[in-house]
């Protein structure tokens, strides 16, 4: 019953955002546009926000999986936009638009806040992690943090898909 109550939230803000790229909602659109376009909310925004609805229904609060590629995709693509627009005058060879700092900065968001939440999650109950130690989990999570930016960097699709996807997967394959 909680996870569908949890869920309500992305699928209001999904709704609105489906109003904003439509036009109906020019200070929504604004707000969440980089280039001011209304449409731009049925994009990056769009599907962050079936991201979460997803990994709510599907993962809820007792999946590694879930909870590590959501945090990916947030805290760590989060971070590294915010730190490379503002420090990141160095950029990637094959990804102008990417920097060194930002990619470092994803880094250590991701796994700082995947680590976080995983452990504040065990430590009440609601996750088990197993036998895993806290180093082997430490040195999984990194792993794919790292990896995780690695694929933003790569321009095939939004990364607010392509970085969840690929968080759940290794996640899946690495502490389950």
């Amino acid at each position: 019953q909680a996870r569908l109550v949890a869920a309500l939230v992305p699928m209001v803000s999904m709704i609105k955002l489906l109003l904003a790229g439509y036009g109906r909602n020019d200070k929504l659109a604004k707000a969440i546009s980089r280039s001011g376009a209304a449409s731009e909310a049925l994009e990056g925004p769009l599907l962050y926000v079936y991201v979460l609805m997803a990994a709510t229904l599907c993962s809820w609060r007792d999946s590694m999986t879930g909870i590590v590629a959501v945090v990916q995709m947030a805290a760590g693509d989060g971070t590294a936009d915010i730190v490379g627009r503002r420090w990141g005058s160095k950029k990637w060879p094959w990804s102008q638009s990417k920097s060194y700092v930002g990619s470092a900065a994803f880094v250590l968001a991701g796994f700082a806040v995947s680590m976080g939440i995983l452990l504040w999650f065990a430590h009440f109950g609601a996750l088990d992690l197993g036998m895993m130690s806290l180093k082997t989990l430490a040195l999984k999570v990194f792993l794919i943090s790292v990896a995780c930016a690695a694929v933003e960097l790569v321009p095939v699709a939004d990364d607010n898909l392509t970085v969840p996807i690929v968080g759940a997967f290794l996640a899946k394959w690495l502490l389950s």
